[in-house]
């Protein structure tokens, strides 16, 4: 019995060691299962991802971490960002955000087997092609979707993939794509949807009314599109709503729906730039949480209405640019917490009111181009907070008030075209973030502040056409390090120029002229490095003009006329090289024209009318295509056509040498000279028509006909005539590149027809060049030839421009191209136009250099470049 029982005891013991292995083993099989389940489920994911950047065309180098070899660290992944399922107890990628990662290329339809996302994050990069429909019904998890500011295109479909499915959708961002079509109606199938942005892209045709139902909405953009159509009144339905846009680019017809003054919980709102008419609605009243309104550039009418004063948050207000009329009513005194006042470019009248001057955190005001009269606030500024202040072109009188740097923040006092007299505040001199000084065409008086010409962040000052009197300010221990532009010109300043003009070191357009400015220019003036424009005429200027103004070395326009100015002219002028205007008439310079000049090729208009000079008038280089008008008052020169050399038998031939010295010629030698010039003459006439007739042969009948000095000749020219040269085709001709021997690169135009005589009647230059481009510019504009398309023989772009818009920037609206009215701001294509009609006058220094011209076409580009003057 004891065997026996030792033996059962022997299986008992055998089996639990068995089961025991078994449920070990089991347990260690089940967890290394599970484990390796997992390892699979990351390398899944990690495949997927990696499968999603091979349609990268570039990206981040950090991306290069995405690789299948690393996916036990997927959630560390840049752009990665995992989590628990709580279904499967397994991490999985609920967030791929991989904004600002300079990706290009497309967006796979392998994302939507990452069906666990909660966020899909790509915004900020340069995506492009169509965006995969199918996320909208796989991604079902999602709750933010923003493609923002990439390049995706094509229509989203009405139904966008059905957004029924998106369920937990709260964000979608779609801002600054290329997407068309109509804005989707599907949209209004999201239940949770609070952020809803559409923006910057072309969606055109109506607003649906149905989105009046999103009730979820707190944000809504819709601006920056070419929709169309009446605002749907439904939209006021959106009671949660707290920032709105709809402003930009889109093109409403009617006005602002009155239902919009339900809208009880909005904060910002921005309907500007859409065309809209009518008036502002008095229900804007009841929206007392708006600290933002945005209005400016439409078309809206009537007055102000009362009732926003009512908003007590409100911050910003801008209504400029529309056709509002009236006065600005007493009740938005209740605006207390206003920092921003934009009201420019309406019909206003009335006096500005004191309580502008009590608003005590108002920053920025802007009321220029308006009919306000009456005084300025004499409090304006004291609030401390003052930044920008600009009242121009309005009927206003009185004193400029003496507070408004009062805060040391002012930065842009504007103040043109008005009737303000006085003195200017001296105050003003010690207000040192200054950067824009204009205030032109008054009737102020006094002198000048101290201090105020040398602040330091000040970079414009125009105080011209006024009856500033006393001496130009001197403060020979501060050097300015920013003013480019001071222009004190047409006031009664006195006494002579301080060494101190020295200092201003950044100074470009400098401009003195019609003042009562004495003694000698000094020598400091060569110290203005940068200046392009320098006109210190119609002063009583004496002494010698300084050779030092030699090292003005960008020099493009000098105007030294109508002063008392002494001696010769100094040659180191011949230095500046890109000079293009000189006028040194009505003075008493003396000695010969020097012949340097004529070696400055940009030359092309110059005056030495109304001197003393003498001997005879240079007939080389730029000299040859001044006018003969450039020398008239001047007894003791000769050689132009209005004053040729005398060579009367009855008295001896007066030479004058390039020092003013005279030689006496006997009068039996004028015949033999005479002689002489007529044989050398016709040696001359045979030569060439010998070296004619060969480069005809040679050149298959062309000619050169060279209306400036050049280093090539017609064989260099005919080289480059080759149908593989050609880089241009026009009205006029064709246009060839090509080489000169010494490396230099030339464009050459074969001329067809009759712009030939115009090329035999131009004196080419450098603004012939300006001229041209000013034509490129209205042809860019306008959209039609230069020639041809006016309707009438003769009549060109520049005439039927001119007719049509009176030379006037804001007539562009009535000859700008179709194509281009919808897709650029107004303002831009009024700067362009601006520019183009500069570079058309029909006076040659009346147009800028073409370096003017590229500064005037960058700024125009811009922010804010056209709400300030």
């Amino acid at each position: 019995m004891a065997s026996v029982s030792d033996h059962l005891r022997f299986i008992f013991l055998f089996s639990t060691y068995l089961l025991l292995v078994f449920f070990t083993s089991s347990s260690s099989s089940s967890s290394y299962s599970h484990d390796d389940s997992n390892h699979l489920s990351l390398r899944r994911q990690a495949s997927i991802l990696v499968s999603l950047k091979q349609g990268f065309e570039s990206f981040n180098p950090s991306l290069n971490i995405w690789n299948v070899s690393n996916y036990k660290s997927l959630c560390s992944w840049p752009g990665i960002q995992c989590d628990d399922d709580h279904d499967t107890n397994r991490s999985v990628v609920v967030s791929l955000n991989i904004s600002s990662f300079n990706i290009s290329g497309s967006l796979s339809p392998v994302i939507t087997q990452l069906q666990t996302l909660v966020n899909l994050t790509l915004s900020d990069n340069t995506f492009s092609g169509h965006f995969p429909q199918e996320i909208f019904h796989k991604l079902t998890r999602l709750q933010v979707l923003n493609v923002s500011t990439n390049a995706f295109a094509g229509e989203l479909l009405i139904n966008w993939g059905n957004f029924s499915h998106l369920q937990e959708l709260l964000v979608l961002d779609v801002y600054d794509n290329e997407f068309n079509g109509s804005l989707p109606l599907g949209v209004t199938q999201l239940p949770k949807l609070k952020h809803l942005h559409l923006g910057g892209n072309y969606f055109s045709g109506k607003i649906p009314a149905s989105y009046g139902g999103l009730d979820q909405l707190v944000y809504l953009h819709l601006g920056g599109n070419d929709l169309s159509g009446t605002i749907p009144g439904e939209l006021g339905n959106l009671t949660s709503l707290q920032q709105f846009y709809l402003g930009y680019y889109n093109e409403f017809d009617g006005g602002i729906p009155s239902e919009f003054g339900k809208l009880i919980n909005l904060v910002h709102l921005d309907i500007a730039s859409c065309s809209l008419k009518g008036s502002i609605p008095p229900e804007f009243g009841n929206l007392n949480k708006l600290d933002t309104i945005f209005l400016q550039m439409n078309l809206l009418s009537g007055s102000i209405p009362p009732q926003l004063g009512n908003l007590s948050s409100l911050k910003t207000l801008d209504l400029s640019k529309n056709i509002l009329t009236g006065e600005i009513p007493l009740e938005l005194s209740g605006l207390g917490e206003l920092t921003l006042l934009n009201l420019f470019g309406n019909k206003f009248h009335g006096e500005i009111p004191h309580f502008i001057a009590e608003l005590k955190n108002l920053e920025v005001l802007q009321l220029w181009q308006n009919n306000f009269t009456g005084v300025i606030p004499s409090k304006l500024g004291q609030n401390g907070k003052l930044k920008m202040l600009d009242l121009s072109t309005n009927k206003l009188t009185g004193l400029v008030p003496k507070s408004l740097c009062s805060g040391r923040q002012l930065t842009t006092l504007i103040l043109f075209n008005n009737f303000l007299f006085g003195p200017l505040p001296n105050d003003l001199g010690q207000c040192e973030t200054l950067v824009k000084v204009r205030m032109y065409q008054n009737y102020l008086t006094g002198s000048i502040p101290t201090g105020l010409l040398y602040l330091p962040e000040l970079s414009l000052m125009e105080l011209q056409n006024n009856y500033l009197s006393g001496k130009f300010p001197s403060e020979s221990g501060k050097v300015s390090l920013k003013l480019s532009r001071l222009d004190l010109s047409n006031n009664r300043l006195t006494g002579s120029l301080p060494a101190s003009i020295g200092n201003f070191s950044c100074l470009q357009i400098f401009l003195l002229s019609g003042n009562k400015l004495t003694g000698e220019i000094p020598s400091e003036i060569g110290q203005l490095k940068n200046v392009l424009h320098l006109d210190m005429s119609r002063n009583n200027f004496s002494g010698m003009i300084p050779p030092e103004i030699g090292d003005c070395l960008l020099l493009t326009y000098l105007d030294l006329s109508q002063n008392q100015l002494l001696g010769p002219i100094p040659l180191q002028i011949s230095q500046i090289h890109i000079l293009n205007y000189f006028n040194v008439s009505w003075n008493h310079l003396n000695a010969s024209l020097p012949k340097e000049l004529g070696y400055t090729k940009s030359l092309t208009s110059a005056d030495f009318s109304h001197n003393n000079f003498s001997g005879l008038i240079p007939e080389f280089g730029q000299y040859s295509f001044f006018n003969s008008t450039s020398f008239v008052g001047n007894p003791q020169l000769c050689g132009s056509n209005l004053n040729p050399c005398n060579y009367s038998s009855n008295s001896p031939l007066q030479l004058h040498d390039q020092n003013g010295t005279k030689s006496h010629v006997p009068g039996k030698y004028k015949l033999l000279f005479a002689l002489g010039l007529l044989v050398c003459s016709l040696v001359f006439a045979v030569l060439a028509i010998i070296k004619t007739r060969k480069v005809r042969k040679s050149s298959n009948s062309w000619k050169l006909t060279a209306f400036q000095k050049l280093e090539f000749g017609s064989e260099d020219i005919l080289e480059c005539v080759k149908d593989n040269n050609v880089i241009g085709r026009g009205g006029a001709g064709i246009v060839y590149r090509g080489a000169m021997p010494n490396g230099e690169q030339v464009a050459v135009k074969k001329l067809l027809g009759i712009t030939k005589e115009y090329a035999y009647t131009l004196k080419v230059d450098e603004k012939s060049d300006v001229y041209s481009f000013g034509v490129v510019l209205l042809e860019l504009i306008t959209g039609r030839r230069p020639v041809g398309d006016f309707g009438e023989d003769g009549l060109d772009i520049v005439q039927w421009t001119k007719m049509q818009t009176d030379s006037n920037k804001e007539g562009v609206v009535k000859i700008l191209d179709q194509r281009l009215s919808n897709n650029i701001p107004l303002s831009e294509a009024m700067q362009v136009f601006f520019v183009a009609m500069l570079c058309v006058q029909e006076q040659s220094v009346q147009r800028p250099t073409m370096r003017e011209v590229v500064q005037m076409l960058a700024q125009a580009k811009q922010p804010n470049t056209f709400y300030m003057q």
